[in-house]
């Protein structure tokens, strides 16, 4: 068995170009009522790399020549579609990109927008189990190219184009792993699921008609009777897992979602768990499905805002609904 788990790298690929609100809304893609409520300032645009070659361009960093067999895992996650055949696991053009060892275990996974946080579960287990080898934990998503509008295809949030990487290791790394609780509430799985298949089409990525129809059959109450008190069970396992209370983590990095539905109950239920967040820099990105908390550390990290001993809360969340409360602590 494994005492402790470290985050011993941690990169990302964000596109340079950006869209500003204000674009948007001078072009008619984005209402400027709904801009003043979400509170977003632009969203990152990747024009031409497919999520894979994203996830690619953000796993190199990590690796070295010599790493080919030091890689047990690799797990890479998303939330929309990757510009490929349907049947094609892209997991597996990152295990030849990177040409990791032919034993690797590599796989694709789309759990929602917390799916990056259970493929960090998973290889933390194993990694606590005492698995040798470090685990790679990916996540990239392109919301061109398809029917989906990152204006207007949800409620409240606006899509941006990005990718994360995370190597985990039981060698003493960067950060240490201090805390990691999942949380859920399926009840609340009908909120992104229409009333009935549908053949596929466009009506595929029109992911606000089923939050509004639910909306409209549960009403807001409805929602946080089963929101809240799912934060709240997350709140408590991290509270009983890492002294919180006595001392706030420096930062907390929630999910990049627009201040009209949820974003005030993260708040809520964990604002006074650390000192500052890091919205400044998540609204000027978008939401970027599965990357949102990751790409908030690897900022602090580039910014060089972290000292010795400071302590970064992601929280995650995502349809499903799947929570989950990662406290790191830079060594």
């Amino acid at each position: 068995m494994t005492a402790d788990v470290y985050v011993s790298g941690v990169s990302a690929w964000l596109p340079d170009t950006v869209c500003t609100v204000e674009e948007a809304i001078s072009q008619g893609r984005y209402n400027a009522a709904r801009a003043t409520t979400d509170g977003f300032t632009s969203v990152c645009i990747e024009q031409h790399l497919s999520p894979p070659e994203m996830a690619l361009r953000a796993a190199r960093p990590l690796l070295r020549p010599e790493d080919a067999s030091a890689i047990n895992s690799l797990y890479l996650c998303s939330i929309h579609r990757h510009g490929h055949k349907l049947l094609w696991p892209p997991a597996s053009y990152l295990h030849r990109a990177l040409e990791l060892d032919s034993r690797t275990r590599v796989m694709s996974l789309n759990q929602g927008c917390n799916g990056g946080f259970t493929a960090v579960s998973l290889a933390y287990d194993l990694i606590l189990a005492g698995l040798p080898g470090d685990q790679l934990v990916l996540g990239a998503d392109r919301f061109s190219g398809s029917a989906f509008d990152r204006f207007n295809s949800d409620l409240g949030t606006l899509y941006g184009d990005a990718a994360f990487a995370l190597r985990l290791s039981a060698d003493p790394g960067p950060y240490r792993i201090i805390s990691l609780e999942l949380e859920s509430e399926p009840a609340l799985e009908p909120m992104y699921r229409a009333a009935r298949p549908e053949p596929e089409g466009p009506g595929d990525h029109d992911v606000k008609s089923a939050k509004k129809a639910y909306l409209e059959a549960y009403g807001r109450d409805g929602f946080n009777a089963l929101f809240i008190p799912a934060l709240q069970r997350l709140r408590r396992r991290l509270l009983d897992s890492a002294d919180l209370e006595s001392r706030p983590a420096d930062y907390v990095i929630y999910p990049n979602v627009g201040a009209g539905l949820s974003a005030q109950l993260y708040a809520g239920a964990f604002a006074n768990l650390a000192r500052q967040d890091l919205w400044g820099f998540g609204r000027s990105i978008g939401h970027t499905g599965t990357a949102d908390q990751f790409l908030g550390l690897w900022e602090l990290d580039r910014r060089q805002a972290l000292r010795k001993h400071d302590r970064v809360l992601m929280i995650g969340a995502g349809n499903g609904l799947g929570l989950a409360g990662m406290l790191v602590e830079k060594i």
